[in-house]
């Protein structure tokens, strides 16, 4: 990083499993999101993203605060919300520990969620398209998510996968650490790792198992697997 952002005392973005803690998932699994994140922090997930597009802005608040007091019990983590700059600084102002924010290609601008959260915010990006990822600006930004590398429910707006291929243009494009996200699971960590993804992002496989706790489990073992280089199940033996 370089400027303001270079000098910031943010922690480097770690790599490994995300997860994408989407509230309406949860509801329909009849699980409280914070209660998730608890399992998944404490099963080794190193960032969590609270995602609810349905939700007003107070219930919103509500449950960032909730969702930052349950990952700061269980362990270190990064905190981000996706889109809501505003939801980030009125948790905040309650006192909550939430580290930043996650945008999109039709949210707010980067730089001016940058603006907003200051040099020690972690801001990261969505892109897919080379050309797209090319664009985030590595000095503000602090990783890319990209994907979907397969179509998922869990996002109806995305009409094209990226595939296997497609993520590894997307990371030949930037110096940023690139997040795979879309249709994943523990069984995908020797793909993406090979396409040369920092992180796997996941909402249903977590949030929707029978046992989040241990799903979350087996995708930080399966990446951790990878890493020292044992052999794990291929992603196309399912």
């Amino acid at each position: 990083m370089t400027g303001a952002a270079g000098a910031s005392r943010r922690p480097p973005f770690p790599g490994g499993p995300y997860l994408v803690l989407d509230a309406d998932v949860c509801a329909a699994a009849g699980r409280a999101p914070a209660g998730v994140a608890a399992a998944a922090v404490r099963a080794g997930v190193g960032v969590v993203q609270v995602r609810a597009t349905r939700a007003g802005v107070r219930d919103l608040v509500a449950l960032t605060t909730a969702v930052a007091e349950a990952v700061r019990t269980a362990g270190p983590a990064l905190l981000v919300v996706d889109d809501r700059v505003d939801v980030v600084l009125a948790a905040r102002a309650r006192g909550a520990v939430v580290d930043g924010v996650h945008v999109g290609q039709r949210d707010l601008e980067a730089s001016d969620a940058r603006a907003l959260l200051g040099p020690d915010a972690v801001v990261g990006v969505s892109a897919a398209r080379p050309h797209d990822v090319r664009a985030v600006p590595a000095d503000l930004v602090d990783y890319v998510g990209s994907g979907p590398v397969r179509l998922t429910p869990t996002k109806p707006d995305a009409d094209v996968a990226l595939g296997l291929d497609g993520l590894a243009a997307a990371v030949a494009s930037t110096r940023l650490p690139v997040v795979a996200i879309g249709g994943l699971d523990a069984r995908d960590v020797d793909a993406v790792r090979t396409a040369g993804a920092h992180g796997l992002a996941v909402v249903s496989a977590v949030c929707s198992a029978p046992d989040p706790s241990a799903a979350a489990a087996e995708l930080v073992a399966a990446w951790r697997r990878s890493a020292s280089g044992t052999v794990a199940t291929p992603a196309g033996a399912r």
